[in-house]
């Protein structure tokens, strides 16, 4: 796919900290991109100069073909969820999204038809009408992303969309994230929370102290750090029947019962796959193939420790 984002030797100091170093990276367009880091790595700096907040030391930066002095033009087709909300508290919802299309020039009915979508979208319809500052944080959270859409951005930069909201409000928040990707809008997506990477994301990027230090799918992030995940497998019968199996030495934990037997694999996808082929092969009956490891944890820890 084209690139959609596109930022070559971004580096950025303040006063004698450098707090991002050379960074290089690439996101096309329709990938849902996580980015990853540890507190002061450097992520929101880099988001700060993606999305024209603040200028690169040195680097350039292009953005579906605009150069970043063509700022007007790309905050058209960006949507921003920062860290720092930028909430108006004296305003309703209702009056902060109107507020916001306004500035787009969005009015009339067509602006009408977006507001309440919107406030709908991200369940605030009910509170439309209260002051801003009686919201619950995951409420602000929501109305951040509310006003980051009322243009229908191409590009959605979020910077902890989830934080602070509880599980049935991470996963409305999730739900939404992953029908605007499905729609086209290119996600860039920076969080803490790595099982929400690991479940969103079709690529990935991880920075430690200011430098991009990986990048890509996480085949290839296991890959790049020769990650072996376990596989918790359940097949009817015993393990006798794969005779001299090659992978005999990557199985372990055993435990059988009268009908079944149950192990634990370790290897890389690709060996999985083999191990599943072979069984299948055998004429083996699969009764349970499961992950059992937290890829992305292991790779985080592997690479930023």
């Amino acid at each position: 796919m084209p690139e959609i984002i596109k930022a070559t030797n971004l580096s950025k100091s303040y006063q004698q900290i450098k707090a991002v170093d050379d960074l290089t990276l690439t996101v096309n367009h329709g990938d849902f991109f996580g980015f990853l880091g540890p507190n002061g790595a450097g992520k929101t700096t880099t988001i700060r100069m993606l999305t024209g907040i603040i200028k690169p030391d040195r680097g350039k930066i292009i953005i579906d073909g605009l150069g970043s002095d063509e700022r007007e033009k790309i905050a058209r087709l960006i949507g921003v969820v920062p860290e720092s909300r930028g909430l108006y508290e004296w305003m309703t919802a209702l009056e902060y999204l109107q507020f916001f299309a306004n500035i787009y020039g969005i009015k009339g009915k067509a602006q009408t038809e977006i507001v309440d979508s919107l406030l709908s979208q991200v369940d605030l319809t009910a509170r439309k009408n209260s002051k801003i500052g009686t919201y619950s944080r995951g409420m602000r959270q929501r109305l951040g992303l509310a006003r980051a859409l009322i243009n229908k951005p191409q590009i959605l930069f979020l910077d902890e969309p989830t934080l602070g909201l509880d599980p049935q409000g991470q996963e409305d928040i999730q739900n939404l994230l992953r029908q605007l990707n499905r729609e086209g809008v290119t996600i860039f997506l920076s969080s803490h929370l790595l099982h929400e990477v690991s479940n969103l994301c079709s690529r990935i990027g991880i920075i430690n102290n200011g430098k991009l230090i990986v990048e890509g799918s996480m085949d290839e992030l296991r890959r790049k750090t020769n990650l072996q995940e376990s596989y918790r497998v359940r097949i009817e019968g015993d393990l006798k029947a794969l005779g001299a199996s090659p992978f005999s030495q990557q199985i372990t934990k055993q435990k059988s019962d009268l009908n079944a037997t149950d192990f634990v694999f370790q290897g890389n996808t690709e060996s999985a796959n083999q191990l599943l082929d072979l069984l299948r092969k055998q004429g083996i009956p699969i009764l349970e193939f499961s992950s059992e490891s937290d890829d992305l944890t292991d790779i985080f820890l592997s690479l930023t420790s």
